[in-house]
């Protein structure tokens, strides 16, 4: 233990030891005859007893009037700091400490004002806040809807009278208690994820359906995320209405429209065979039938416009969907580009779960697809098995199939709801597709609002050299290859300069297939600043990436997703310099074979025409959502490369060796035309 020489002991003890030594010295003098040695003793014996009692005597007094006096004052001082009702010190208990004990009670002075102003603020504030909570309550006992605020481990911290009054019968509602003791979990939890992930939808609620936990009540919800200075979400806030009485009246308005449909329809048929007159029967008949059909389509229309609705990414819906099959015998594989659809997103993903369930057991089924698919006329939810199938035959069975977690609706009622159940089915190469009409999202999402210059085109030959001596794999048809389209997001165009990747996005292609569901998406730290100019092209922000992992770490991650497949990118030369140049480093090898999305459009279209991205989507009438996000034109680069698989096909080139025999050619002349 360290020695404290700031104390009086210390002190002491070096006064002893000096005067010991001085009459250590004298007692040396005097030995050298000016004294005998017995009187030399015995006067050494009486000096250094009579110091050593000077020493003790010293100490007590110093102990006595200074040290007790200091430990005192000091736990005076810390009863006072720590609450005591003293206000000051009693300045004559310590005489020999002054000006100490004047000083301490100057300082204590300033502490008791500081607490009298600390107090008055904080009643104050309390008072405020305690106004404020009086008149948030009035409000929200004043409104027809159920309100329940709960923080991200799903408990409740505010709710008002209207919501403990809808879900008494249910379970107990009350400060601290989970939410899903009343509200069904997968609801709460789904919507939640979606506007996590989607934050612009978040700040101006989204509805969605919910029921009770025990199916006795539907409820129409409205969920909005809460989210603190640094953005990140810190719980939300649902407001409710109980929809039962609505829905249990439109249903019953919806079942009487049927039956007067279809009471109809027989008198009809039978009134144009058995009439005297044909024509005018037939005209009559076909008023009748024309005027019922508008009624029907009328009152579809207003159900939908009641329907809690908004615009949601197929890519969250679907893989909502795919999560539900984790585990079991079915694996639900999410393909095609992503589409925005106007629904609600819960009773659609049930609605979509309960066919994949009844189409995988009506046809003994371990691999069903799932995807969406849009056009000028609108767009559709695709279901798709391998075979050619019918699912006619037990269509109806399908959509009469009860929804427990929507208080009993049905698989038909649902999609009613969305664009009707006129479900069509398809069979394209070889699989079997149930498309579920929808209608399109209404709004713009993740486009950018400026036109933004595209990146360098960087044509590479040397590109193709890993495609040249690969094997097997070169006279494998393409569309048995496997591809990994890829796309990165930078700091800027110069990676000799010091620029680094910020994102790398990928997706798989498979037996020509996009595997949407199968992705690689990272956000990288790039170690750097992100200068302005980039962060206008791809949103990310030196915010976003500082607490992500270093290329480093991501890269062994990509190269891993990779394997041994076929590299494809759109301007590939541009990307793959950023890989390659960091290859030693981080010990790994980007030997793949590379396909150029830019070059191939080159080959296919001439050089007449535009081959940036948004160009060749624009001649192949490809929809983009995710611009400028890796993993959003990645995708997109794989609808490109797929249209343009098939335009190869169509001119005897199926196999990889082919096409980098063509493109070697091509690039050739390319090269020579740039010279003129």
């Amino acid at each position: 233990m360290p020695q404290n020489w700031r104390g009086p002991l210390p002190w002491l003890a070096m006064a002893l030891i000096a005067n010991v030594a001085a009459i250590g010295g004298t007692t040396y003098v005097l030995s050298q005859g000016v004294v005998d040695r017995e009187e030399l003793n015995a006067l050494a014996l009486v000096a250094v007893a009579g110091a050593a009692a000077m020493f003790v005597l010293a100490w007590k007094i110093v102990d006595f009037a200074v040290m007790r006096g200091v430990k005192r004052l000091a736990s005076e001082v810390r009863a006072i700091a720590h609450g005591g009702n003293r206000t000051d010190l009693d300045v004559d208990r310590y005489p020999l400490l002054a000006p100490l004990p004047e000083s301490v009670n100057q300082i204590i002075a300033k502490l008791v004002q500081a607490r009298a102003e600390l107090s008055e603020g904080l009643q104050q504030a309390t008072g405020k806040a305690e106004e404020n909570a009086n008149r948030l309550a009035a409000i929200l006992n004043d409104l027809h809807e159920g309100v329940v605020v709960c923080n991200l481990r799903h408990q409740i911290v505010l709710y008002n009278s209207v919501a403990m009054d809808m879900l008494a019968a249910v379970g107990p509602v009350g400060l601290g208690r989970s939410i899903f003791e009343t509200v069904t979990r997968e609801a709460v939890v789904h919507m939640l994820e979606v506007l996590t992930h989607r934050p612009d939808m978040g700040a101006r609620g989204t509805p969605f359906l919910a029921s009770a936990s025990d199916g006795s009540t539907l409820l129409q919800a409205r969920m909005s995320v809460i989210r603190g200075g640094d953005g990140e979400a810190s719980g939300y806030v649902i407001t409710m209405v109980d929809a039962g009485p609505q829905v249990a009246a439109l249903s019953r308005r919806d079942a009487l429209l049927r039956e007067v449909a279809e009471g109809l329809e027989s008198p009809l048929i039978r009134l144009r065979i058995a009439a005297n007159n044909p024509t005018i029967v037939e005209r009559e008949a076909a008023n009748i039938e024309t005027a019922i059909k508008r009624v029907t389509d009328g009152y579809q229309r207003a159900l939908s416009g009641w329907w809690p609705m908004a615009d949601q990414h197929s890519a969250d819906l679907f893989a909502f969907v795919a999560q539900r099959f984790e585990g079991e015998n079915v694996k639900v594989t999410v393909t095609g580009l992503p589409v925005w659809l106007h629904a609600d997103s819960h009773s659609l993903a049930l609605t979509v779960e309960s066919l994949i369930r009844q189409i995988s057991e009506r046809f003994n089924l371990a691999e069903i697809d799932l995807a969406a698919t849009e056009d000028d006329g609108g767009c559709w939810v695709e279901i798709g098995w391998a075979g050619a199938t019918a699912a006619k035959p037990a269509l109806e069975s399908w959509l009469a199939k009860t929804l427990p977690s929507l208080g009993g609706m049905k698989v038909r009622d649902v999609l009613d709801h969305h664009a009707g159940s006129e479900i069509a089915q398809e069979h394209r190469s070889g699989r079997s597709w149930l498309r579920l009409p929808m209608r399109k999202g209404v709004e713009q999402h993740y486009q950018s609002k400026t036109i933004l210059p595209t990146r360098p085109e960087f044509y590479d030959m040397s590109l193709l050299d890993a495609a040249r001596d690969i094997g097997e794999k070169g006279r494998q048809p393409l569309r048995n290859l496997t591809f990994i389209v890829f796309d990165t997001e930078t700091t800027g165009l110069a990676p000799s300069q010091g620029d680094q990747i910020v994102q790398i996005g990928a997706v798989r292609i498979v037996n020509g297939r996009i595997l949407s569901g199968e992705s690689f998406n990272r956000i990288v730290n790039p170690g750097r600043s992100i200068p302005v100019e980039s962060i206008k092209f791809h949103g990310i922000t030196d915010d976003m990436v500082k607490d992500k992992p270093p290329l480093g770490v991501v890269l062994p991650q990509f190269k891993a997703f990779a394997a041994d497949s076929v590299l494809v990118a759109h301007n590939a030369a541009f990307d793959l310099k950023f890989l390659r140049m960091r290859e030693r480093e981080f010990g790994v090898t980007f030997d793949n074979p590379v396909l150029d999305t830019m070059m191939l459009s080159n080959y296919l279209d001439g050089a007449e025409v535009g081959h940036s991205l948004d160009a060749i989507c624009d001649r192949l009438g490809i929809s983009i959502t995710d611009r400028h996000t890796a993993l959003g034109d990645a995708i997109v680069t794989a609808a490109v490369l797929l249209n343009q698989i098939d335009a190869l096909e169509s001119r005897g080139i199926t196999t990889l060796e082919q096409v980098v025999k063509e493109l070697d050619l091509n690039m050739v002349l390319h090269e020579r035309q740039r010279a003129f």
